[in-house]
Formats: C-alpha cells, structure tokens, sequence
C-alpha cells in the first residue's frame, strides 16, 4: 500500500488544533504503526514530508480559498457583493461584525497548524536522518521556511498564538499557551535565518520551481524585518535578493503559460488538469491539488469584488489597472447593473472548479518597495542614484508606465512614505498584502473607517482597536479552558 504522505502527516501529528480536528486529521496507526518517528528513513520519505507541508498552503483552508477573505475582503480592496452568502459569515470580515465561531477565521487557524505540525514532523527527524547532506540541508531549510511562512500569517492576523516546534502529544496541546508577539517573531526570525544558510541559490530540475531558495528566505526575513521596523536589519538582507528582475510586462505575471518567471520569490503553486480531490505525492508534478481560484475564489465578483475605492487608486495610464481587474455588466432579477471583478488569476478552466493559475506570495517588486521603504525610514534623502530609496521606488512605477517621482514630488520622509503606501496598494493588489499593510501602516483604524462610512453609509462607527485583529476561534478558548496561558483576543 502507498502511504498518501498529506493525510500521513497530519495524521501523525497532533497540535494545538486538537479541538478543530477533521479528515486531514487521520489515524493511520491500524495500517502500518507508522509514526513521525518510523516513517521517516530515506531521503524520499523526508521529500514526501516536505511537499506535505507545501500542500497545506495549497489547502482551501489556506492560499486555496480563505485566506483572501482575511487578507483582501478586510481591507478596503475588495468587498462581498452577496451578503447573504454563506450564512452571511464572508460579510461579517467585511463589515467587521466577525464572530469568534466565524468558520473562516477557524479554517486558517487550523489549516495553519496542519501546516505548521507536517513542517515539524519533517524537523524532529531531520537531523538524525542517515541521508545526504545536500538533502538534509534541503528538506530542513525548506521546512523551516514554511513553519516561518505560517507563523508571520498567523502573528499578524491573531496576535499572541501557540508557538509550537515540536511534535506534540494530545496532552500536551491542551497544555499549549498564547506566546507572546515578541517571542513568535523571534521564532519566525530564528528559522528564516537558517533557512537562508541551508537552502540553495536555485534548483536545477524546472518541476522544482516553487520550492524555498535562499532568496525566497531572505526576502521574507526582509519583510519581517520591516513589519517589525527593524530598518537597518531589513535593508541588510534585501539587499542580498539577488538573481531576480522585474518582468518587462506586469500583465505576464499572472498568465499561466509565464509561471516560471523571475519576478516570483515564491509562489503557491496550481495545476489545472489534476482531480481536486486526489493527493499527488511529488513535487514535480508541480502540485497535489487543484484548486479553480482564478475567476471564481479569487476573481469572483460575488466573493472577492474589487471596490470602486481601489479602482480609483490607479493613477491615469498605469498599465496594472486593466491587468489587475475590469468590469462586468450582469443581471439580477430586475436590472443590468455593473460590477468590478478580479482579472489577475482568470485561466480557461479545464473543468468546473479546475484552474491552473499560481498564486504569486512573494514578488521582486515587493522586495524594492520593502527596500525603499525601510530606507527612508532610517532617514530621507533626496538622492535618486541606484541603490537610493527613489531608485527603487521607481523600478515599479517606470514598468508599470508612469513617471518617476524626484524630490520635488516627495520633499520629505512623510510625503516618501505616503508614496510607498499607495504604491504598494495597487502593484501588490489582491496578492494578500493590503490588510497588512493598513496595520503595519497605522492606518487601519481610520482608513477602513471612513471606507464603511463610504462604501455602506454606516453612521455608527463599527470599527475599534480590538477590530484590528481577528478573534481566536472558539473552539480553541474551549478546548483550552485556561483564560489565564489562552485568553480570547479583546
């Protein structure tokens, strides 16, 4: 019998999600006695156990379909056009009405912790492994990078979270408590700084393209970095992104044929023409599953509906507005109205439900915008040579068609800033940065304000600092009982 590693793993190991369990949490101990510890001999094992974990950000529980509600409905970027949808629960992340039983914040916590518990069950036995060292080094680096991956998500979205590394028992996951902020992001730190030393340049096999490399570390430590304003840090690890460019065309990032690229740091890899249903258990074949989000999840005009407001955040003539999304005219059951809809992950399904777009996570242009972010920071200057905080800035404006800014247009630090905030907006549009950068901004709290305001005359002001990050599921305040080591967010 052929052990499907994605069930395996989850089956293997028990986490914090104990209280959310479901069918990926599978006891295979009847079949085989198989546990982390027995399974885990050859190299082919340890790359079963990696591409497990790399299938738990293809989940629908995470890049597959929910996380784009927590990371773009919140935000002002896009909206739910049928509110009623769902029992009304994607609605509530958008008016911020959000129960602590809302099953999307209960999917990407425990989605998460699947991932986090495959990557720590390939960690446990990585460094015992009797197998090579370039492979060792592989699996451990490409392992600690998706723990990391998982972990900033998880941070910026709850807060204080289980900082699990280890395989657990069930008794001790009930045992698990909220760590602090400061110690999660001292553990994402920690693995991405060794993830960089152990994972390589590149891969020469094409069917590996995806996978972590060490600039795909070291731009995500960057951006911890700058998330956690540590400027100097930040601008000493972007600075060593190299070997990517800037796509000549913005539009080409997102067609299907282009997705081998060398913009992508890394990318959540789909391949349409594979059953949504079925595990494929290598990493070659690009993906175990399918999932058709491009157009319907991430393109849908019901689910994910672009709002006017970032519509008119494109300056005239830039060429991402008409490759990131267009409007439709459609019916209901009176009138032909018009609605604004996602055109960056469209693909010609092979089936209903089956696409093959990837979702890009991490981008060059990203990595520029971080740079000159976190150099002005550490002060302005109105310098535009290469390497400057306006160097940068620009390398995005001038692909996507526009002037570039001098210091006339941006005299100060506060002007530079604002420049950056509203570049990001539209080069990074529904790529799951926006909510992100509302927080990591200040600027949440007002901004989404006025935009409920706006968007859905709502005169009451609905949104308050403890908004600003989402309720731990119940289920888990339940299972752990202890309002003490596992309070509920405010």
């Amino acid at each position: 019998m052929k052990l499907n590693i994605t069930k395996a793993i989850a089956g293997l190991s028990l986490v914090t999600v104990i209280s959310s369990c479901s069918k990926d949490f599978i006891n295979l101990a009847p079949v085989s006695n198989q546990t982390t510890a027995t399974f885990f001999k050859t190299a082919n094992d340890f790359q079963q156990g990696v591409n497990a974990v790399y299938d738990g950000l293809q989940s629908a529980r995470s890049y597959g379909k929910s996380s784009y509600y927590l990371m773009e409905v919140r935000s002002d970027n896009t909206d739910i056009l049928d509110r009623g949808a769902l029992g009304g629960v994607a609605s509530q992340i958008d008016l911020f009405t959000e129960t602590t039983t809302n099953p999307f914040l209960t999917d990407i916590y425990a989605g998460a912790y699947v991932t986090i518990s495959r990557a720590n069950a390939v960690l446990d036995q990585i460094d015992a492994a009797a197998i090579p060292d370039s492979s060792k080094k592989q699996f451990k680096g490409e392992a600690q990078f998706l723990r990391a991956f998982v972990y900033f998500d998880l941070v910026r979205l709850y807060g204080k979270v289980p900082l699990v590394i280890k395989t657990e028992t069930t008794a001790e996951a009930q045992n698990d408590k909220r760590n602090e902020v400061a110690d999660v992001y001292a553990q994402i730190e920690k693995d991405l700084q060794s993830a960089v030393t152990l994972l390589p340049v590149s891969y020469s096999n094409a069917g590996d393209y995806g996978r972590a490399t060490a600039g795909t570390a070291n731009g995500l430590l960057g951006k911890v970095y700058v998330t956690e304003k540590k400027w100097s840090a930040a601008t000493a690890v972007l600075k060593n992104v190299t070997g990517y460019t800037l796509l000549t065309d913005y539009a080409s990032l997102y067609n299907p044929a282009n997705a081998v690229n060398s913009e992508v740091l890394f990318t959540v890899r789909f391949k349409k023409g594979l059953s949504p249903s079925e595990g494929n258990t290598y990493f070659t074949d690009m993906v175990p599953f399918s999932f058709y989000y491009n157009g319907v999840a991430y393109g849908g005009s019901n689910n994910n509906r672009p709002t006017n407001d970032i519509v008119s955040a494109y300056e005239k003539d830039d060429k991402r507005l008409i490759a990131s999304l267009d409007t439709v005219s459609f019916k209901n059951a009176t009138t032909t109205q018009k609605g604004n809809y996602v055109k960056k992950y469209l693909d010609v399904p092979g089936a209903t439900g089956d696409g093959g777009n990837s979702f890009p996570v991490l981008r060059y242009a990203d990595v520029l915008l971080l740079q000159a972010e976190a150099l002005n920071e550490q002060g302005y200057s109105a310098a535009n040579g290469p390497g400057s905080a306006f160097d940068y800035l620009n390398q995005v404006r001038r692909r996507a068609g526009l002037i570039a800014k001098t210091a006339a247009d941006l005299p100060d630090q506060g002007s530079f800033r604002d420049a950056i905030f509203a570049e990001r907006r539209v080069e990074l549009a529904f790529e799951n940065n926006r909510w992100f950068d509302l927080i990591r901004y200040s600027k949440g709290l007002a901004i989404m304000q006025a935009h409920l305001q706006k968007e859905y005359n709502l005169a009451t002001p609905v949104l308050t600092p403890a908004r600003l990050l989402f309720p731990i599921p119940q289920s888990e305040i339940d299972i752990h009982n202890d309002p003490t080591n596992f309070p509920q967010n405010p």
